[in-house]
């Protein structure tokens, strides 16, 4: 399955573990936590969020719901950018059109 999220900021970047773990916070548009994981010899995806214009929609075809309605995304993660401008975005937002956009990039099977 895939999951589509409209990320609005990047709230923190942590390093856990002596180093061994490396975590990404970002907010989304529904001001919750999405938590990025990644490890030493796999930084890809938090690289890739890392360096992208925001708001931007984020694709993960993994992710863990928490009790609390954050999301956390492992490292083992398929994570892309989906690439529509950040302005555009912002358009979709400021039109509350968000949850339309998720709905059709968030494929379920073909």
């Amino acid at each position: 399955m895939q999951y589509a999220f409209v990320i609005t900021k990047i709230d923190a970047f942590v390093t856990e573990n002596a180093g061994e773990v490396f975590r990404l916070t970002l907010i989304d548009f529904r001001e919750r936590n999405i938590c990025l994981l990644g490890g030493v010899d796999q930084q890809i995806n938090i690289q890739t969020v890392k360096s992208q214009v925001l708001p931007m929609v984020m694709l993960a075809d993994q992710m863990e719901l928490q009790p609390d309605d954050n999301v956390t995304i492992p490292a083992t993660a398929l994570v892309s950018v989906v690439p529509i401008a950040a302005s555009a975005i912002k358009g979709v937002l400021d039109a509350g059109k968000a949850e339309e956009i998720l709905q059709s990039l968030s494929l379920k099977a073909c």
